[in-house]
């Protein structure tokens, strides 16, 4: 089967982890071409990629069996308007909207049946994946309670509702405080820096779910770049609990084992093969295989191949894997969260 073809609307550094795993993978995903304001701008930068610059969306929509949009949050719900009335797939990067205009737009959008789905990457990342296998497979029984610090806002409720079961339900109560601490500050995306201290910002959610399941989110800026700041994730289920990679699980009345989710990578130490994942285990059980091994591409690029490849099942069988109304559910209870923490009140979200 030939590879998708897919334009790009927007060229920042998300565009560039696309192409960079298109040209890893160009079996499966070739990128076309991109839309761009200024294309002076970016006339070197699409060259190096071997990139098509286009004058306008319906232009490149020519070309392609989907657009994916990689641009500001403020700017994604009146595009995705626009674009919808081409009647070409789309799928949009995270968040689709982040104002209530935002969200009357999407809404609308819903209402329409227009074919987009949303680039939500973090319940595909390997880990994420893999303790969504162990949640599966009903190893630690019926989970109702988890704690995540590894995303904010949206992308941690993604993880909470994935983990939660709770595919298409907002109802909740939200209580939420922001804290300020000082961090060592350390380089990201290029910036020079003197080991000064920052102030970085953590925020905490607790989530009562309707059913009686609860949430806790929880998660610091500094983690998406600070080695001094780790993720942290519990998901606590009837018979047995997943606390980071270590799992707990009962084997019976009386007795219990503790296993390890363990990675098994090529190319490290005396290893002549591509710096690649291979899978993810916990004892003899597989929880996950990476579907692009020997390339190498880092957890979040897996991820977000495995997002580029769920958009081909949906372009070409229509099979959605996060659709717009998923998405609107996770932007209105990260909303909800920053509306208790701005007013120190617990918030209803229906």
């Amino acid at each position: 089967m030939n590879a998708i073809r897919f334009g790009i609307i927007g060229f920042g550094w998300r565009t560039e982890a696309y192409l960079r795993i298109a040209s890893q993978l160009p079996h499966l995903f070739k990128a076309v071409g991109v839309v761009v304001r200024d294309q002076a701008k970016y006339e070197e930068a699409a060259a190096e990629w071997g990139l098509k610059l286009y004058q306008s969306p319906e232009e490149l929509a020519e070309h392609c069996d989907f657009l994916l949009t990689a641009v500001s949050k403020t700017s994604t719900p009146s595009l995705l308007k626009q674009l919808a009335s081409i009647g070409k797939p789309i799928m949009a990067e995270t968040p689709p909207a982040a104002d209530e205009e935002g969200i009357k737009i999407i809404s609308a959008l819903i209402s329409e049946g227009a074919p987009i789905q949303i680039a939500e990457q973090y319940p595909l990342q390997p880990y994420h994946a893999a303790r969504t296998a162990l949640i599966s497979s009903g190893a630690i029984g019926e989970v109702s309670h988890v704690q995540v610090s590894a995303g904010h806002g949206y992308h941690g409720v993604s993880l909470i509702r994935h983990w939660l079961s709770l595919p298409h339900s907002s109802s909740c109560e939200i209580v939420a405080r922001r804290f300020k601490f000082p961090i060592q500050e350390v380089p990201h995306r290029g910036r020079a820096v003197q080991g000064n201290l920052e102030t970085d910002q953590q925020d905490i959610a607790i989530l009562t779910f309707q059913d009686g399941k609860s949430a806790v989110l929880d998660f610091a800026g500094s983690q998406y770049f600070s080695p001094l700041r780790h993720n942290r994730v519990l998901i606590r289920g009837s018979h047995g609990e997943i606390r980071d990679n270590e799992v707990t699980r009962s084997l019976g009345a009386v007795d219990y084992e503790t296993i390890t989710i363990s990675r098994q990578q090529d190319g490290l130490e005396g290893s002549l093969a591509p710096l690649s994942l291979r899978e993810l285990r916990a004892g003899s059980e597989c929880l996950f295989r990476n579907p692009y091994y020997p390339a190498s591409l880092s957890d979040e690029e897996i991820a977000i191949a495995e997002a580029l490849s769920r958009m081909t099942t949906y372009v070409r069988e229509g099979v959605s894997f996060y659709s717009l109304s998923e998405a609107l559910i996770d932007v209105k209870l990260a909303m909800a969260i920053d509306e208790a923490i701005a007013t120190g009140e617990s918030v209803k979200v229906i």
